[in-house]
């Protein structure tokens, strides 16, 4: 299994101190290469999520609740995934949930006994291991004593989970950890507190205690957290042993979440910069402007950013190190110089934020109605990291250093009748395969386009996602403000494959991010200019199918009884799918996504007329 999701249940029973830790764990350990997204049993009974899920993770809570929602279709889908080589990961409640059958705290009041539909463990997981758990509560938790199989005993966080009944015994398990202590089990000295089970082609680790909690994130450092903390090293390291030993790309050195910096206003002429901080000044109070999801404190710096090569300090620290503005602002030049009359009147690109560390490009403005209604139009948004990158659905691009990264701000009239807002999506994502597939020497490198604004590259393992993107807009004064998100892995190796790692494989020169974004931007201005003229046609789709990756592929009607038919093009009002019956080619058919955030075209729906 090749996917970059790690998908976190969050349904019903899940504790959310469970998931916090887990979530925080899985991005620390993981993050790197990994997108952890949060699902709930609609998710997983009903979109497709088996193509791109590297790991489903199942954490602590009640076992009764996730037998309510997810038995049945749930179910069937993830032992359906893991027999077919995918992973799981069951964490406490998530480890009785995917044993063949539970004891829970047998003879006493919370009783909860019975077989379970995963049987990833094909025996008996008993528990509460060591006595006093109470539920949404920490009176019952200590901190448990586990050996693990590299020899090293150490505390971990225990909170009612149990243990793997004669582990040794079953011919596909393998023992991760024991306890150190038998607590209620009176016929094992140590029994199995994590497992390894060996599920058709693929894996189920099954852990009773929580490694996943990090004591330095803990909200109170009382005398468990205490006892917990000198070990903090030895269960990270036990973690990523477990995860090494699943097949997952884990980073070796724990990665600390980037501080946040300082946003920098920059422009091609030092007037442009000026205008937009006088612009932002003018909605300040006291220098600071309180919008509805952040909060900005404006500072004057006497640097010309618009020139950008100047350094922080006396140790000749550049300000942006990871982003050379200059660099940018002549290579947008320079391709507006390629274009019709020297592309003299371009502006998209002309203004720009920049940070080194933001949490997300598209939040900062699409959140904050008041701050970017005091921006230009045309402005870009560019960070090197985010550390809450957003994507289409429940999607987020994994944002880190080596990815392009950005938002652009656009205007758009109500009253250009001839271009309907959505084409938007399709317009920036040939765009940004145009800026490369259109240099000299570059025409060949395989990019291609998946609907409806999804990234990819051809390799010799199959396509490869190396982008995606989202629009979002709000409406007022007869305009629709777009906040035009992009996220492309240009450089970085993870999680995938990068363009730049194909471009060099097809014998050409690596491109910098610099570069790149000024192509984008003026190969994008260059087709709105043309679509707000003219609207949709020819002159664009016939690009656009060449490009993308879907004439003639068949998919499935889910509201017209799975029929079949294939696809034929875009419709030139509303962009949706045009598509034949397979079964008639006189039935045809107008579609639209099911609504799913994982691939959308594993289920297609009639729209409604």
């Amino acid at each position: 299994m090749h996917g970059i999701n790690i998908l976190l249940y969050s349904g019903n029973g899940t504790s959310p101190n469970a998931v916090r830790h887990t979530q925080h764990t899985l991005k620390m350990l993981l993050g790197h290469a990994y997108d952890i997204v949060s699902v709930d049993a609609q998710t997983l009974r009903s979109e497709p999520w088996e193509d791109t899920c590297a790991m489903v993770v199942v954490p602590g809570g009640r076992d009764l609740p996730y037998c309510n929602d997810l038995n049945g279709a749930a179910n069937n889908r993830i032992r359906h995934y893991v027999q077919g080589g995918g992973r799981y990961l069951g964490l406490c409640a998530g480890a009785y949930y995917a044993s063949k059958t539970i004891e829970f705290e047998k003879d006493k009041e919370l009783q909860v006994l019975g077989p379970r539909e995963l049987a990833f463990y094909p025996g008996l997981s008993r528990g509460t291991i060591y006595p006093g758990f109470v539920y949404d509560s920490e009176k019952g938790a200590c901190a448990a004593l586990v050996e693990t199989t590299s020899g090293q005993t150490l505390p971990m966080y225990y909170n009612g989970g149990g243990y793997f009944a004669h582990a040794e015994q079953y011919q596909d398990v393998k023992v991760l950890a024991r306890y150190a202590e038998p607590g209620i089990c009176e016929d094992e000295a140590k029994p199995a507190a994590a497992v390894e089970c060996k599920v058709g082609q693929g894996t189920a680790v099954l852990i009773a205690t929580h490694p996943e909690y990090d004591m330095s994130d803990y909200p109170s450092a009382g005398e468990l957290a205490q006892k917990l903390l000198p070990a903090e090293k030895e269960r990270k390291a036990f973690l990523r042993s477990v995860f090494s030993s699943m097949g997952l790309k884990v980073l070796q050195e724990e990665a600390e979440v980037p501080r946040l910096t300082p946003i920098h206003i920059a422009g091609l002429r030092p007037e442009i910069a000026a205008t937009v901080a006088n612009n932002l000044q003018s909605i300040s109070k006291d220098h600071i402007i309180e919008d509805a999801n952040d909060i900005f404190r404006l500072t004057e710096d006497d640097r010309d950013l618009s020139l950008a090569g100047l350094s922080v300090n006396e140790d000749d620290k550049p300000l942006t190190p990871h982003f050379d503005l200059k660099a940018y602002f002549d290579a947008l030049v320079g391709h507006r110089s390629q274009e019709w009359g020297g592309g003299k009147w371009y502006r998209f690109g002309n203004a720009m934020l920049y940070a080194d560390v933001i949490t997300s490009t598209q939040t900062v403005l699409d959140k904050n109605y008041t701050f970017s209604q005091a921006l230009p139009d045309g402005l870009v948004c560019l960070a090197t990291n985010q550390i809450a990158g957003r994507g289409r659905g429940r999607n987020s691009w994994v944002s880190q250093l080596g990815a392009l990264q950005f938002s652009l701000l656009v205007r758009h009239s109500l009253q250009l009748t001839k271009a309907p807002v959505v084409f938007i999506q399709y317009i920036i994502a040939l765009s940004i395969l145009e800026s490369i597939r259109s240099r000299k020497g570059y025409e060949d490198i395989p990019l291609r386009l998946k609907w409806p604004n999804d990234i990819y590259a051809e390799t010799s393992e199959g396509l490869k996602k190396v982008g995606g993107l989202l629009v979002n807009s709000s409406f007022a004064q007869n305009e629709f403000l777009l906040v035009i998100g992009c996220g492309v892995n240009l450089s970085n190796p993870q999680p995938t494959v990068s363009i730049n790692d194909i471009i060099q494989q097809h014998g050409r020169a690596r491109l910098t991010s610099e570069d790149v974004l000024a192509g984008i931007l003026v190969q994008f201005e260059k087709y709105y200019t043309q679509f707000c003229e003219e609207g949709m046609g020819p002159w664009f789709l016939d690009t656009y199918y060449a490009r993308w990756l879907h004439t003639d592929k068949v998919v499935t009607l889910t509201t017209h009884d799975n029929e079949q038919a294939k696809i034929k093009g875009i419709t030139t009002d509303y962009g949706m799918l045009e598509a034949v019956s397979v079964a008639d080619p006189r039935k045809h058919y107008t579609l639209q996504p099911d609504g799913n955030s994982f691939d959308m075209l594993k289920g297609l729906i009639v729209k409604k007329t």
